[in-house]
């Protein structure tokens, strides 16, 4: 999984894409922190719980 720290539209706190060998996830500081959209994440793709691995990008 690839995690960037990105600027999203206002009521956007983050967004997500499945690319079925790894899941690149997009949020946006100011509306909501990294454990936060994690969290969201597992609750719409509940396969990821126990199996993250965290890449961090800008």
């Amino acid at each position: 999984m690839r995690v960037e720290s990105v600027e999203l539209d206002r009521g956007t706190p983050m967004m997500y894409r499945d690319f079925g060998t790894y899941v690149r996830l997009a949020h946006d500081p100011q509306q909501i922190d990294e454990a936060a959209a994690l969290a969201l994440l597992c609750l719409r793709m509940p396969q990821l719980v126990g199996n993250l691995e965290v890449q961090r990008g800008q």
